[in-house]
C-alpha cells in the first residue's frame, strides 16, 4: 500500500518514510527489511536507513528476537492526541461505540479527499464483518453509502466533475458505473438525507449511510455502518437507517448545525 502520487517538489526520504510507517500499520504481524524493500521496490540498504531514523525516533519498534518491525508507540501517541483535539472525532466516536456495542453494528466515520472518500473513525463490532477499513484508507465514493452522501453535499458540477474524472471501478456485479444513473442517485440521496446500497461495494452486505453537518450546514463527514444479509437475518433496514440517522444527527447538533 502507497501513497497518493507524489506531488512536484515533494520530499524523496519522507514519502518512503510514510509509505514504510503505511506498511507497518497495516501488516497483521511485524515485517522484515527485505519485506518492506521489495513492496517499495527499493534495496534493502536504503529502507534499512529509513527504519533505523524511525526507530530511533519511536515511531517503529524492532522484535529483539525475530528483527522484523512492526508500528511504534510514537505514532499511536500522534493518532490518540488527534482523538482528542478534533471535533469531529472526539463527538462522533461515542457514536460510533454505541452503535457498536449496544446494536452490534460496525461504524465508519469518513470525509472526502479528491476522488475517494477516506475513512477517519472506525468501531468494531462483536458481529459477524471484520472491518479493515482502518483509519487513513480510502474507499470509493461511488460504490459506498458513506461515499453517496459525501457525493450528496456536493452541488451537481462538482459531483459530475468527480465521477467523470476517472474510469469508475466495477468493484462487484451491482456496482453502478454510470455516472448518468449515479447522477440521479445521488439526488436521491439528497432528497431522503440518507443512502443504502446493497452489494456495490461488498458482494452480500448492506450499508447505510447519513451526511454530518457543521454549523454552516455543509456535509463535513459522513457516519456510515454496514451488516451482512446472509448473518444477519434479524437486522432490519429501515430500523438501523433510523439508528444510523439519529447518530448523524446528534453529531452535527454538536457541531453546530441547526438544520439537523
Amino acid at each position: 500500500m502507497t501513497l497518493s502520487p507524489k506531488p512536484t517538489g515533494n520530499s524523496q526520504s519522507l514519502q518512503r518514510g510514510l509509505e514504510i510507517l503505511l506498511i507497518l500499520d497495516q501488516a497483521a504481524a511485524p515485517v522484515g527489511i527485505r519485506e518492506i524493500a521489495r513492496q517499495l521496490e527499493l534495496s534493502a540498504t536504503i529502507v534499512q536507513r529509513l527504519i533505523n531514523t524511525l526507530a530511533h525516533n519511536h515511531f517503529v519498534t524492532q522484535d529483539p528476537e525475530t528483527r522484523r518491525y512492526s508500528i511504534g508507540y510514537r505514532a499511536l501517541g500522534l493518532g490518540w492526541s488527534l482523538t482528542k483535539k478534533d471535533r469531529l472525532i472526539s463527538v462522533a466516536k461515542p457514536e460510533l461505540d454505541m452503535l457498536a456495542t449496544k446494536h452490534l453494528l460496525n461504524g465508519y466515520l469518513g470525509i472526502q479527499r479528491g476522488l475517494r472518500a477516506v475513512y477517519i473513525l472506525s468501531a468494531q463490532s462483536e458481529g459477524p464483518i471484520v472491518i479493515r477499513s482502518v483509519p487513513g484508507s480510502e474507499t470509493y465514493l461511488h460504490s459506498t453509502a458513506l461515499g453517496k452522501v459525501l457525493l450528496a453535499g456536493l452541488a451537481d458540477d462538482e459531483v459530475e466533475r468527480l465521477l467523470r474524472s476517472e474510469r469508475l471501478e466495477q468493484v462487484t456485479p451491482k456496482t453502478c458505473t454510470d455516472p448518468k444513473v449515479l447522477l440521479k442517485q445521488i439526488q436521491e440521496v439528497r432528497d431522503q438525507g440518507y443512502a443504502v446500497i446493497t452489494g456495490e461495494n461488498i458482494s452480500g452486505v448492506v450499508s447505510v449511510g447519513a451526511p454530518i453537518r457543521d454549523a454552516s450546514e455543509r456535509t463535513v463527514a459522513a457516519l456510515s455502518t454496514a451488516f451482512a444479509e446472509w448473518a444477519s437475518p434479524e437486522f432490519d433496514v429501515a430500523g438501523i437507517t433510523i439508528l444510523v440517522r439519529e447518530s448523524a444527527t446528534r453529531i452535527s447538533r454538536m457541531l453546530g448545525s441547526r438544520s439537523a
